[in-house]
């Protein structure tokens, strides 16, 4: 990798209004958290395959990354472009549709390509039980993201689209989402375990999932 290029993740949906931004917006917020001034080399964005180009993220689902902390408020769907998928380094999706859809379009991706939750299970694998320490260069995460390719494996990829959907939608999108992408980011940027684990048991939870939402609503209102 170049000496001045930045690491590029690269987070895909269908309308780029939920689910990738939402997972851009956490990853952004984790890298700043615990990546310290590497956190400038890492560049985090998301796209949709039929991108409602321009839209921002619906109130709910900004609501939603509030409550985990993280900020859609400045979030514009855009769509896919050929660019994006070459530059690269890792792409995350929220459906196998998607995954597929974008190595039929760049095969050359096929190895950077995953949907979030089978990169999750091959972070896990990654870890092995085992914190790895933060990253100190930008090589150090292009290699331990090059590293999720030796544990690929099949199970239930998708994570459901909320849009138009009823609140329980968007609960389950976030239970399917945020643990996975924690342990993403505990493999990939250094995000503690217990901190992982917090996300983890906060989103798989509907009572306290309402719960923060409930609260972040209530912040907004003051």
């Amino acid at each position: 990798m170049s000496k001045d290029r930045p690491v590029r993740i690269l987070v895909v949906c269908t309308g780029n209004i939920h689910r990738s931004p939402l997972a851009a917006a956490l990853l952004r917020t984790w890298a700043d958290w615990y990546l310290g001034d590497l956190a400038a080399d890492v560049e985090i964005a998301s796209a949709g395959l039929f991108a409602v180009v321009g839209a921002p993220m619906p109130v709910g689902t900004q609501t939603i990354a509030r409550a985990l902390k993280a900020d859609g408020s400045l979030h514009r769907a855009r769509a896919l472009s050929d660019e994006a998928i070459e530059n690269a380094d890792l792409i995350l999706t929220a459906e196998v549709s998607h995954r597929d859809a974008i190595v039929a379009r760049a095969p050359r991706a096929l190895r950077r390509t995953f949907t979030v939750r089978e990169a999750g299970r091959a972070a896990a694998q990654l870890l092995a039980g085992e914190a790895l320490a933060v990253p100190q260069t930008r090589d150090e995460i292009t290699a331990r993201a090059q590293q999720l390719a030796l544990f690929r494996s099949a199970g239930d990829d998708d994570v459901i689209d909320p849009h138009g959907e009823p609140e329980e939608a968007a609960l389950q999108m976030t239970a399917d989402l945020v643990p996975a992408l924690a342990v993403v980011a505990q493999a990939l940027l250094g995000m503690p375990g217990h901190a992982a684990d917090a996300y983890i048991t906060a989103t798989a939870d509907s009572d306290m999932l309402r719960a923060l939402i409930a609260a972040a609503q209530h912040e907004a209102a003051q």
